[in-house]
């Protein structure tokens, strides 16, 4: 019987099928995360999982631009979860979340939603929220012109990009200050690079410094085994795996 695991899978190998077939429609992320939200939505509603109640109501199990539950700072590419006693950092975002529902079952709306960050924070800190509190996280990329001789940031700068997603997610998956156990219960960065279309001849060599810098800054031997990174090109694909237990960091 499928669940929103299967959901997830489907709906991702659906978009890197239609991705690697057809590279040039997607012109931005927003093509891309609006395709794998209907490829999953679709999924979820054949096993009439598309919805989940919440304490008043019901409400859909799958968002986007999900605000973190905690504060960060991203500046320079970099990554970095703040104290609970920092107030200047802000909440980042994920591209899409499922909610868990169970957890989805004993909120109010407007924790549910995480928009208000003071009581939203006060509760996942006091422990009354609980968790996981997503089944899933998941950031997106776009790499369109790694290669383009307009492109002002590097091929390196831009895996710095896709490091700093594998980081929101990881810091998700790991305890931390703010939740004594994951807050959500699986993280997926997929990154996807049509650069060939913007320039064909020196896609290969700008892709292998992206490649190498990348891998220069993830560790996936310390990552939580609940993450996964997935890069894909019109014909390639690899798959990242974490291979440390989500327990190990608190």
């Amino acid at each position: 019987m499928k669940d929103v695991t299967a959901a997830v899978n489907e709906g991702i190998g659906s978009l890197i099928q239609d991705f690697q077939s057809h590279p040039q429609n997607y012109f931005t992320e927003e093509d891309i995360r609006w395709r794998l939200l209907r490829e999953i939505e679709n999924v979820l509603a054949t096993i009439d999982l598309e919805k989940t109640g919440y304490s008043g109501g019901t409400t859909s199990r799958i968002h986007t631009e999900y605000p973190t539950p905690f504060r960060c700072s991203m500046n320079q590419r970099q990554f970095e979860v703040l104290d609970l006693e920092n107030k200047k950092g802000q909440r980042g975002h994920f591209d899409i979340v499922l909610l868990n529902s169970n957890a989805a079952k004993q909120c109010e709306f407007e924790i549910l939603r995480s928009q208000y960050y003071k009581p939203f924070c006060e509760e996942l800190v006091a422990g009354r929220i609980p968790l996981p509190f997503l089944d899933y996280a998941i950031e997106l990329k776009l790499f369109r012109d790694l290669a383009h001789p307009n492109r002002t940031e590097s091929a390196r700068q831009q895996a710095e990009y896709a490091a700093q997603a594998v980081r929101k997610l990881e810091a998700t998956l790991f305890p931390n200050g703010y939740y004594s156990s994951p807050f959500a219960r699986q993280g997926i960065a997929l990154l996807f690079d049509n650069s060939e279309l913007a320039d064909s001849n020196n896609v290969e060599a700008a892709r292998s410094l992206f490649h190498a810098r990348f891998l220069e800054l993830i560790d996936w031997e310390t990552c939580p085994s609940s993450l996964t990174c997935i890069w894909v090109s019109s014909t390639l694909q690899e798959v990242f795996q974490g291979k440390a237990n989500a327990q190990d960091k608190g």
